[in-house]
């Protein structure tokens, strides 16, 4: 979360003013819902009850969609949808309760509706304690359907206003540099002009200046302003409740989308590559063969990856060549990436990512490949779960060194993340990108020379089903004994952690730290994924984490970690 110190000390009349109407300027570029944006889901309505509902839906000019069950619903819907939901309520209390509870947590903002027999009331003060919008009971009166239903709408309409309000708070904020954030934490502090000159040891003049430079930067006028702004992006950063609704922000738990994670080092002689790290997530047959297996050059994918000196891709690891391909299929794992990492030229390790490719799960995984004579990168293998658009176009993309993540991360030897990719003008797919709801990407520059780039992985993650919601990246600090943490991306949206002085957990013991110290990919899983990824913002304690350096010379000058 982010790390103003003094924040839970801070003043809460700012944030009364913040969600009370007083936010003219904070709500200034707040979308503007229109009603062909809206729509109406449907989760198994019987006929005679869907006809009522879609003509209501008809008259106000809201979109319509039925869904065979609630995971359909889940995995076909973004949590910022704009809409209501339509459920029939059954004679299994505790299971009506907990459909209730999946589809209120998977929504930021859009109200439940449940529809029940007249004969079957007295299960409606238990719906509405559980945070359902309204109960209405067969048969329909059409006037009150359609009333309720526009009146959810409007509700959601005003919820996702507050949502991008709180999202353009943070944004705005991550223009703050560090020295104008510490002004900003003795501010919220309470303290004065001459206190905060003392505590930072500089003149009041230059206290004011970062004050002034900062509420220019962010657009607010006044000191009050300025703490609304940080706290309302931290309630958004938080996964927040908002004062007097019922909004809370929320990601679907999607940590089975990875099955496994593998690191794979040569020997000492460098004839057979053997697994050094690894985590599974429910795959004992794998951890049982792990003890004998071994690959050699050009063999299975861990040896193929030696061999090419590049990324490789297997999109259906039970009918393909996959050495542990029947383990792999009752893990449930479908697809699996291996790509490698370069040192001084050499070949240090190997690491495969293995994913479970079903349930409506969307991901992308790209290799791209500088062309020396013309200076462009283009796509030299991928793998494109439940996203066929963006492939086809990718084929007829050339990316000039410098433009989209792959360019800009080949340009500086150096990974890079992106997010909001429709507004990113560096992002030269940016609408295919943002179509498929990829919300977030993470470029990993690869080179086998030590210096110039050979080749960029790209991995996307989707707004419903990200499969790494933590995105970091960690450089040397000025004075050489640790890595500091220079970017960061939780649930697709910028940390104002890099930019702060402190974590909430110390990086010495961490993946981070480990990685650059021993030059090594690092993996943590289950209790000690927690202990060690480092984080300055994320609300759900990780489950897993895989810190990958990157090289330039022998002297690794970056770690990315991707964790969930």
């Amino acid at each position: 979360m982010l790390k103003y110190n003094t924040l839970r000390d801070a003043p809460t009349e700012p944030l009364r003013t913040v969600f009370s109407g007083n936010t003219s300027k904070m709500t200034a570029s707040s979308s503007k819902v229109s009603t062909a944006s809206v729509t109406i889901h449907a989760v198994s309505l019987p006929p005679q009850t869907t006809i009522p509902v879609l003509d209501a839906a008809e008259v106000k000019g809201y979109g319509f969609r039925q869904y065979p069950t609630v995971e359909s619903l889940l995995d076909a819907t973004a949590p910022s949808s704009v809409g209501c939901v339509l459920i029939c309520a059954t004679n299994d209390l505790a299971r009506n309760l907990a459909i209730v509870s999946r589809i209120k947590t998977h929504f930021h903002s859009i109200p439940l509706i449940v529809l029940q027999n007249a004969d079957s009331t007295e299960n409606t003060v238990e719906f509405m304690q559980q945070g359902v919008y309204s109960v209405i009971s067969q048969p329909f009166e059409h006037q009150k359907l359609l009333n309720t239903i526009t009146e959810a709408v409007e509700l959601s309409i005003g919820q996702q206003s507050t949502v991008d309000t709180c999202r353009e708070s943070l944004l705005r904020m991550n223009e703050a540099t560090e020295k104008e954030l510490e002004v900003l934490r003795l501010i919220m502090q309470g303290k004065k002009n001459k206190e905060i000159s003392a505590a930072l040891g500089i003149t009041v003049r230059a206290v004011e200046d970062r004050r002034f430079r900062l509420m220019k930067k962010v657009g607010v006028d006044s000191v009050a302003e300025l703490v609304a702004l940080a706290v309302t992006a931290e309630y958004y950063q938080q996964g927040f409740k908002v004062p007097g609704t019922s909004l809370q922000a929320n990601v679907v738990n999607s940590r089975q989308c990875i099955r496994g994670i593998e690191i794979w080092t040569p020997n000492h002689d460098e004839t057979f590559l053997k697994l050094q790290q690894y985590c599974y997530r429910d795959a004992a047959t794998l951890q049982e063969a792990r003890q004998t297996m071994t690959f050699c050059r050009g063999e299975g994918l861990p040896g193929t990856v030696w061999k090419q000196r590049a990324p490789a891709f297997l999109d259906e690891l039970i009918t393909s060549d996959f050495g542990r391909s029947r383990d792999a299929g009752a893990a449930g794992m479908t697809t699996a990436i291996g790509f490698p990492i370069f040192c001084e030229g050499q070949v240090q390790a190997v690491v495969l990512i293995l994913v479970d490719g079903r349930h409506q799960l969307k991901a992308v995984f790209e290799s791209w490949r500088l062309d020396p004579l013309t200076s462009h990168l283009r796509l030299a293998n991928g793998s494109y779960i439940n996203c066929e658009k963006l492939r086809r176009l990718s084929e007829f993309v050339h990316l000039p060194v410098g433009d989209g993540l792959a360019g800009i991360s080949a340009e500086q030897g150096r990974p890079y993340i992106g997010a909001r990719f429709s507004e990113d003008g560096n992002a030269v797919r940016g609408l295919a990108i943002s179509a498929e709801n990829l919300l977030s990407g993470v470029a990993l520059p690869l080179t086998d020379s030590g210096t110039a780039v050979s080749d960029v992985l790209l991995m996307f993650n989707s707004e419903t089903s990200a499969m790494f919601s933590l995105l970091q990246i960690w450089k040397p600090s000025p004075d050489g004994l640790s890595v500091s943490l220079t970017t960061e991306y939780a649930n697709g949206v910028p940390s104002l952690a890099s930019q702060m002085s402190s974590l909430n957990q110390p990086t010495t013991g961490s993946i981070a730290y480990d990685c650059w110290q021993q030059k090594t990919p690092i993996v943590a899983d289950n209790e000690m994924a927690n202990e060690r990824i480092a984080r300055g913002a994320f609300s759900v304690s990780p489950t897993f984490g895989l810190a990958i350096p990157t090289f330039v010379n022998g002297r690794v000058v970056a770690v990315t970690v991707l964790a969930n």
